[in-house]
């Protein structure tokens, strides 16, 4: 009999000890679990320059003085064509304008001897009229003619065809001896030493995008320094991205070589498992006056680091949060840097 009563009297204290603790949970200080996520885009590196070199005039190719690799700078000559024709045009032109040059001096002589003859009233004031109306219309036909011998002289020049910009060739698409119409490419050309880098940042990431302070390039584990140069004010319908443009602040990559674009948030975020729902709404744990309560995220998505911005010593709690319920009574035991709490109603 004095077994039984013995077992009853440790089973109410032992029940009543953890009648109102059920859950075990731990939690853990903010500062010990806090991070900063790395977040990652996909980029490519492209040259702002990278053309096909047209003929701007038409004629047979005479020399191509290019090879494919090889470096030039602006102005360097790429090709040339036999611009006999267009020498010969400028030739004619030129004798055009010195002819209607003369006549214009021939003119002016005229009309100064009508003034005079005006003031002797040998002719009137009709000729006279006629004279300056000759002078003024072989005036308007010279500049007329000093354009087309202008642009005569541009197509003569034109037969050289020069690097716009410098860079390294990257195709010979004429060949000698071929005839050349104006508008026909004759030589791709890039220029490497000015390069962007392109990247897709997701809406889900911008916010962390914006707040980075510093842009890396990681092409095959190798980085690179960049800094953003423009974010474009368009979402890609099909991706739900925006296009960002960088600059390499140093060493360059190779245009046409893809990569990662990585930053890292300078705000701290929780690890990913800590997110719980209730009721809809997504947060985390933490202790407060000897209770858990529910700390709402409204950013906060699944699979994703937490935004933090309490204070570095909050009591996270870490596990047996399953069964909490905000306003849960808690009581915290300290082992090992760790706080064991035992929660249940109160």
């Amino acid at each position: 009999m004095k077994f039984f009563s013995s077992l009853i009297s440790i089973t109410f204290i032992f029940a009543s000890q953890f009648s109102h603790a059920d859950t075990f949970v731990i939690s853990e200080e903010a500062s010990d679990l806090l991070l900063h996520p790395t977040r990652s885009s996909p980029a490519l590196v492209i040259a702002l320059n990278h053309s096909v070199i047209p003929a701007q005039t038409s004629g047979v190719v005479t020399k191509l003085l290019v090879n494919v690799g090889d470096e030039v700078i602006k102005g360097e000559i790429l090709a040339t064509l036999d611009c006999q024709v267009n020498t010969f045009n400028h030739h004619s032109e030129s004798a055009q304008y010195n002819q209607l040059y003369s006549e214009l001096l021939f003119n002016k002589r005229e009309l100064v001897r009508g003034r005079s003859l005006l003031k002797q009233k040998n002719i009137g004031e009709a000729e006279l009229d006629r004279l300056n109306n000759v002078v003024e219309n072989t005036r308007g036909l010279l500049q007329a003619k000093k354009a087309a011998v202008d642009n005569a002289l541009l197509n003569v020049e034109r037969c050289n065809i020069k690097a716009p910009f410098d860079g390294v060739v990257t195709k010979r698409i004429a060949n000698l001896g071929e005839m050349i119409n104006f508008g026909n490419p004759l030589v791709e050309l890039i220029e490497d030493k000015l390069l962007e880098v392109s990247a897709k940042i997701a809406s889900s990431d911008e916010e962390s995008f914006h707040q980075a302070t510093l842009y890396t390039l990681d092409i095959n584990d190798e980085l690179y320094t960049v800094t953003l140069r423009a974010y474009l004010p368009l979402i890609e319908d099909n991706a739900r991205s925006r296009e960002a443009r960088f600059l390499f602040v140093d060493k360059q990559a190779v245009a046409g070589e893809t990569g990662r674009l990585r930053w890292k948030s300078p705000l701290p975020y929780l690890p990913a498992y800590l997110l719980q729902k209730r009721n809809g709404i997504s947060g985390y744990f933490i202790v407060e006056n000897k209770k858990a309560k529910f700390v709402t995220v409204e950013s906060a998505e699944e699979g994703r680091p937490i935004a933090y911005d309490l204070p570095a010593s909050t009591q996270i709690i870490t596990e047996g949060f399953q069964a909490l319920k905000d306003g849960d009574a808690v009581k915290l035991i300290t082992s090992n840097n760790k706080a064991i709490a035992t929660s249940g109603k109160s």
